[in-house]
């Protein structure tokens, strides 16, 4: 990660976050995991952008491991995250709360083998993270590619340099001595369960978005003010009924057809 903040005098109350992810994918995890659309976006074919504007800085101790768990978390719940960072920015009055990022999945410290649970730094989890996300498509992990991401990503978030490159030559060696195999169940699920689950979130969400519409629009329909949204010849008022319930206008009919068939 980026310089999220180096200038400790810089007042954190009148500053924002940039939090910018890169990777590949079909993006369903911001509906899956029901995270804040992104403020700023850009695809390029497979290959994607996003933004978000974070309230506040982190430069404390405690804040930086809370943003390197929240970006631990992306690696975790998103098909592929290919670079990630955060940066101070301008104030942004739309900045969104960290927490609202919580719901991701978190790392199962428990399915790695006994013999790494000494490291418990959010950093050496995110790094270790990446050499598996690379495994995914490689049976080679090059010392120098870790290195490159791991100073690209959280050189301002350890003690020094040398913390930093410990961390990736411990990681770097013990894949190596195990010939380059992924830690059996390092993820609650494996990359093809998480695209059916993906899809069946997908599904999941899409009725009970229907579901929520319906009842918004039988609501109106049925509730104690129904008569003012009825037209002086007895007909619904679909356009008014569509500004207050904010759904389309086809989308009202619809349900209103639904209702009163159902009624019988």
């Amino acid at each position: 990660m980026n310089n999220i903040i180096t200038e400790k005098q810089i007042i954190s109350n009148k500053l924002s976050t940039l939090l910018t992810l890169k990777g590949q994918g079909d993006l369903l995890e911001l509906f899956e995991f029901d995270l804040p659309l992104p403020h700023e976006y850009k695809r390029y074919g497979d290959n994607w952008e996003i933004s978000w504007y974070i309230d506040g800085v982190f430069w404390t101790k405690q804040g930086t491991d809370y943003i390197n768990d929240i970006l631990s978390r992306f690696l975790v719940s998103f098909e592929k995250i290919t670079y990630s960072t955060a940066h101070p920015i301008n104030v942004k009055d739309n900045a969104l709360k960290l927490k609202l990022f919580k719901q991701l999945n978190s790392i199962k410290k428990n399915n790695f083998t006994s013999m790494s649970n000494k490291y418990e730094d959010s950093v050496f989890w995110s790094l270790k993270l990446f050499v598996e996300h690379y495994l995914t498509e490689s049976d080679f992990v090059p010392y120098s590619t870790l290195e490159n991401f791991a100073f690209n990503h959280f050189i301002d978030h350890v003690k020094d340099k040398s913390t930093l490159k410990a961390k990736c030559r411990s990681i770097w060696n013990w894949y190596s001595e195990r010939d380059w195999k992924k830690t059996e169940r390092i993820f609650e699920k494996t990359k093809e369960e998480y695209k059916l689950t993906r899809t069946e979130n997908m599904k999941k969400i899409a009725i009970e978005k229907t579901d929520k519409n319906y009842k918004k629009v039988v609501s109106v329909i049925t509730g104690l003010y129904k008569n003012e949204y009825k037209k002086p010849n007895g007909k619904w008022n679909i356009m008014k009924i569509s500004k207050d319930t904010n759904l389309t206008r086809p989308t009202v009919s619809k349900y209103i057809k639904q209702f009163e068939n159902q009624k019988g």
